[in-house]
């Protein structure tokens, strides 16, 4: 598997491939990160708390609310990263893609290993992880 293409959310990630240029994709794996589906309630155990508003307009929830999906998008990065790092080892990639949901995207850049991140060849800020192959493909350059 000379030609990989990641497509990933914050809590899934599609390992597709190709072994020639321009080639049809086929699916690796199917990586799901449960806990980024998770309601931000059963992510936090010891929660902040609520308050009333001073302004009279009722109770709310004190903190961060994304903090807990925040760090689950992080972690899922990272385990992403090392899975491209055992790839990279086992199969010599040639060149990586990048397709991911935008605020992932740029979680998934930072947690590539420096190997990885010169292999990556080009992104598209599309979250396209649903969608079938041949739409995939077509949001990649003609000739990887």
């Amino acid at each position: 598997m000379p030609i990989a293409v990641i497509v990933a959310d914050a809590s899934r990630a599609r390992i597709l491939a190709t072994r020639e240029d321009p080639g049809e994709l086929y699916e690796l794996e199917d990586l799901v990160h449960p806990e980024s589906r998770l309601r931000e309630q059963e992510l936090v155990s010891d929660g902040t708390g609520s308050g009333n508003d001073s302004g009279g307009h009722g109770m709310h929830s004190m903190g961060h609310e994304k903090a807990a999906h925040d760090r689950q998008a992080q972690i899922f990065a990272k385990e992403l990263s090392a899975e491209l790092d055992k790839l990279h080892r086992r199969q010599q990639l040639r060149r990586i893609y990048l397709v991911a949901a935008p605020s992932f995207l740029g979680l998934l850049r930072a947690s590539l290993s420096k190997q990885c991140t010169s292999l990556v060849s080009g992104e598209v800020g599309k979250n396209l992880v649903t969608h079938k192959l041949e739409e995939i493909r077509a949001q990649l350059p003609k000739r990887l």
